[in-house]
């Protein structure tokens, strides 16, 4: 089996390695600088990043700071700082070496969305022979990363030979040399044989070498081999890389590829068949990954078919997320499910077609792809039918309150743009402070001085005209803290004759009748796991009660997501065989939408005494249905 993913690992001493050059090269670096470049080698990003960002602000170099901050958030998996940092630099005040280092970086930032094209377009830029030898060895990483991406493994080959004539240390040796065979053996016989470069090409002998280890019965292996010798003396793969292949050889599994892999511990009797699971175990992710895991493993405990796979997990922290990919693939996987972070799941659904099919854990507009099911808890759904609702119960035009960050304006965009494609208007949009302490001068504002139309487009340039028309609802984008301090200021400024329209973020998942109290009247849907007290069965709020008091409240509905991932895995060619086909899920009810995403149809509740009550399934409006109370 393929062992690609070790050579993430390599690929990080590597990149150590150019840091360490950096730190040499610029000579005279004070104290700071030095204690940065040992948190990165230590791998403590976040310190690393925290000391370069203070030191582009105060030294005479913040440009090249700036590069070493991105890259120490790129290493961390953070490719949105990273991004945000790269973007802050300006590569013309960059001395020469280090704009190559940049360009570097910005093919990395590309490659871990799936940009493979674009990432190549940068690194042909480069002047290969005028790289220091840490970036030629970067330089060769990323064109075979890219090539990977993009299904040429010939090339990806290539890269990966003249990689290896870089290297110097084993175990990065190794690990090159298993990524060249692993590239090579996925591509078919004949076209090894009609491209395959005479004797005594290296790369022409990994070709030969593919093609005799692939092909050849174990007894006449020796002979091939020795007459491969021959033909290739010296050649880099005769070594401690062959050995161990024939010592993996010698007993494979049956039904796998003879490359070593031995089916999981815990597969089930007579098959290697297993259920692969992606999640970031580790990092900032890991809160979120353990709850999801929480779900699939009670879903995977009450599923009573014997014959059921095991689910094998792994840490996508731990490598590129196409590798860990096809390490399952290549292991007996019959199914995978994860990623759970957007851009892994843009990575794979842009790789093209996959020999195991995908459940993401996550949606992204902009690619699709036949064997990826994306799935998750997308906040855009839920926009989309909580202002649907309000829609049905005849409301026309909104006020909308959201708070002065990033996801606040994004909710903001994506209201106003379904609101008016609905046909309805918007009178006022404000934001308040998230998690502050006085929302007064906010909910004051919305209710009382909503801003003409044409000052609202100049603060929200992107959004649907607002009018001046009466408004007849409140939309409120908030978690269940601000919640619970914006409600009664609408009150307190009359706003309460305006009823008030949120998603799932305002219940914090766990009923607490005194402390929901000043929630009253709120309208919002969620997840009909969350909204049905009378469900008793064995994965109900109610029997995952221990599982549910250890899980952080803003990732309880990940514990759902994580139960319908499993219970959806043999669904899934249903969901195309018979487009009408819905499934009743702890999210909702799900049915496949365009471009293989899953739709959640969630329950709306309205708080009453401080419980949620419940007002029914959540309304599925496309442009131009007319509200019941208009027609």
């Amino acid at each position: 089996m393929s062992l690609l993913i070790r050579l993430c690992l390599a690929l990080l001493i590597l990149m150590a390695a150019a840091c360490a050059r950096d730190t040499t090269r610029r000579g005279a670096m004070d104290a700071r600088a030095a204690q940065a470049e040992s948190l990165l080698q230590s791998g403590d990003y976040a310190g690393a990043i925290r000391l370069f960002q203070q030191l582009a602000e105060t030294s005479g170099d913040p440009d090249y700071y700036r590069l070493r901050a991105a890259d120490s958030a790129l290493r961390a998996g953070d490719g949105r700082t990273a991004k945000r940092l790269a973007d802050a630099v300006a590569p013309d005040e960059l001395e020469t070496v280090d704009r190559y280092d940049y360009t570097l970086l910005q093919s990395r930032l590309d490659l871990n969305v799936g940009r493979a094209r674009e990432a190549l377009a940068k690194l042909d830029n480069l002047p290969s022979g005028q790289l220091e030898p840490s970036q030629k060895v970067h330089y060769h990483t990323l064109r075979a990363s890219a090539y990977n991406q993009l299904g040429n493994m010939l090339e990806s080959a290539r890269e990966r030979v003249r990689l290896g004539q870089l290297l110097t240390r084993p175990d990065a040796v190794q690990k090159n040399n298993e990524a060249i065979f692993d590239a090579l053996s996925r591509i078919p016989e004949k076209v090894l044989t009609a491209m395959q470069p005479p004797p005594p090409d290296i790369l022409g002998g990994w070709m030969n070498l593919t093609q005799i280890v692939k092909s050849t019965p174990p007894a006449g292996l020796n002979t091939e081999l020795a007459k491969w010798r021959i033909r290739f003396p010296g050649h880099p793969a005769d070594g401690a890389f062959l050995q161990g292949l024939l010592s993996q050889r010698q007993s494979p599994p049956p039904g796998l590829a003879q490359t070593g892999t031995r089916p999981p511990t815990a597969a089930a009797p007579g098959s290697g068949a297993f259920i692969g699971v992606m999640l970031p175990l580790s990092g900032s992710y890991a809160p979120a990954a353990q709850a999801l895991r929480t779900g699939m493993l009670a879903a995977y405990y009450a599923d009573t078919n014997t014959a059921k796979p095991p689910l094998r997990f792994v840490d996508t922290q731990s490598g590129d997320i196409y590798q860990l990919y096809r390490k399952f693939a290549d292991g007996g996987a019959k199914v995978i499910v994860g990623p759970l972070i957007k851009d892994d799941v843009a990575v794979l659904a842009k790789v093209g077609d996959l020999p195991v099919p995908v459940l993401g854990l996550n949606q992204t507009p902009e690619v699709s792809n036949d064997r990826v099911y994306q799935f998750g808890l997308t906040p855009e759904h839920e926009v989309e039918q909580a202002a649907g609702s309000a829609w049905f119960d005849g409301r026309q035009s909104a006020l909308v309150l959201a708070p002065a960050n990033q996801f606040g304006q994004r909710m903001i965009k994506h209201f106003a743009a379904y609101w008016n494609q609905l046909g309805g208007n918007i009178r006022a949009i404000k934001t308040y402070p998230y998690h502050g302490e006085d929302f007064t001068a906010s909910v004051r504002e919305l209710i009382s001085a909503a801003p003409s139309a044409t000052h609202a487009q100049l603060s929200f340039p992107t959004v649907p005209s607002v009018t001046k028309q009466g408004a007849d609802f409140i939309f409120l984008i908030s978690d269940a803290r601000d919640a619970h301090l914006i409600l009664p200021q609408i009150a307190f400024h009359n706003g309460e004759h305006l009823p008030v329209y949120a998603t799932s973020h305002v219940y914090g998942g766990r009923a607490d009748s005194e402390a929901d109290r000043d929630l009253n009247g709120l309208i919002f849907c969620d997840i009909p796991w969350l909204l049905d007290p009378a469900e008793s069965g064995p994965l109900s709020h109610q029997a995952l009660s221990k599982q549910i008091q250890q899980t952080p409240s803003d990732y309880l509905r990940l514990v759902a997501l994580g139960i319908d991932a499993y219970r959806l895995l043999p669904e899934l060619e249903r969901f195309k065989t018979e487009p009408q086909f819905r499934y009743t899920g702890a999210t909702g009810t799900l049915s496949l939408g365009t471009g293989n995403r899953i739709q959640r149809q969630l329950h709306c509740a309205q708080f009453e005494d401080g419980v949620p009550q419940p007002r029914g399934i959540a309304p599925l409006l496309k442009p131009g249905d007319s509200a019941p109370g208009l027609r």
